[in-house]
């Protein structure tokens, strides 16, 4: 049931969504000292577009098929393969013009755009089930089907209104991604600072020693006494570690060997460590089994394991791991040449103050990641309400 004064229409009903093209990359005169935004899929990546990659003349817009758009008009991308998982939707800052793959509704005053743009959003999922193509090589959105799909539209100035309310938590949602932006930046310059010494902590000034890693590691071997296919979990080990997220690569059922894994054992993936696939095990995944495709290592004494987990999540040392991998075919790092890696360490007490100053560093980002996260939940159940009419708004 519609609530009063409420329409239900479709997003055909609110205006004519056009396309665009891509003008010749052949022609000079199209792109060089272009200022008129050209945007394609890559620049749709929040919900104002202030920018783009790429900027084109007057003249490409005379000479193809793009045309120029107004500030204020809504645009979603119809063919590309960020479809599989969301359908992007923005709405332009400035005037704009956009390629094939994005469809525009062209800013007009019958209608609030961030009201369409919200709506969009609620409906995302839904969006993407009734109006994705299939069949085709390149995931699509039928552009008659989206035409087609029920939008519920209050008078105007009750569309201001909800977005407005909404824009109150786009403004606090986008003030704590710049807030977890700068700590997760100010984190990577402490790490190349604190973990390479060119920044020593106070009180600190015993020589570091370029030791190598079996010096801190080594390695289990500890059989499973009877091999349990329920605890070969997959595992996702990446640049935040097993303490952050799930360890990637699914066991083999019919490997010959697997061994028992323990809480607090330091763990990489042979295939993937250049990609920084390594990390701690927690207390959640004790006892789990791997083959020998995921080594495992226990902490030797003169080490601290968190200083270490961090040195091999700085920026860019998969690289390094990288050179060190053989074979012919998929790549591996063996675990005889990982512990003869070197790396340059502080006596343990600079280890354990410099562990301690990133895991503060490490908390103050959590923190704001579940900041972050209520602001997304509060407004999309706020959504849910103010579009669908179950909560209404006063109207000055």
């Amino acid at each position: 049931m519609l609530p009063e004064g409420w329409k239900l229409g479709d997003f055909g009903s609110i205006g004519k969504w056009t396309g665009g093209g891509t003008p010749s990359k052949a022609n000079d005169h199209f792109w060089t000292g272009g200022t008129i935004p050209w945007v394609s899929p890559k620049d749709m990546t929040s919900g104002k577009i202030c920018g783009t990659e790429d900027y084109i003349t007057p003249e490409a817009i005379k000479n193809s098929a793009t045309r120029l758009y107004p500030a204020g008009s809504v645009m979603i991308v119809t063919r590309s393969g960020i479809l599989r998982k969301k359908l992007p939707v923005a709405i332009a800052e400035l005037p704009i013009t956009v390629n094939q793959d994005l469809k525009v509704l062209p800013y007009n005053k019958q209608f609030s755009p961030e009201y369409v743009y919200n709506y969009i959003l609620c409906f995302n999922n839904e969006i993407l089930n009734t109006c994705a193509k299939e069949g085709t090589t390149v995931e699509s959105i039928d552009t008659n089907s989206f035409l087609g799909f029920p939008i519920k539209l209050p008078p105007l100035p009750e569309q201001k209104k909800i977005a407005a309310i909404l824009s109150t938590w786009d403004r606090a949602i986008e003030g704590t991604e710049k807030l977890l932006a700068n700590s997760q930046q100010q984190k990577k310059a402490l790490m190349q600072q604190l973990l390479t010494g060119k920044k020593r902590l106070a009180g600190f000034t015993g020589e570091w020693r370029n030791l190598k890693l079996k010096t801190f590691l080594q390695e289990s071997v500890i059989p499973s006494p009877q091999p349990d296919p329920k605890k070969r979990i997959t595992v996702r080990l990446n640049l935040n570690g097993v303490e952050k997220r799930e360890v990637r690569g699914t066991e083999s059922i019919d490997a010959t060997n697997y061994f028992t894994r323990k809480a607090g054992q330091f763990i990489y993936g042979k295939q993937n460590i250049h990609k920084g696939a390594f990390g701690i095990i927690p207390k959640i995944l004790d006892g789990f089994e791997t083959s020998q495709d995921i080594p495992c290592f226990d902490f030797l004494p003169n080490v601290c394991p968190a200083w270490f987990f961090y040195y091999f999540t700085r920026e860019n040392i998969h690289h390094t791991l990288e050179t060190k991998m053989t074979g012919t075919g998929s790549k591996r790092l063996n675990q005889k040449t990982f512990l003869n890696l070197t790396c340059h360490a502080p006596p343990i007490p600079e280890q354990q103050a410099i562990a301690a100053v990133l895991s503060t560093a490490d908390e103050e980002i959590t923190a704001i990641e579940s900041d972050l996260s209520r602001l997304r939940q509060e407004k999309k159940a706020l959504m849910q309400q103010l579009l669908t009419g179950k909560r209404r708004v006063k109207v000055d």
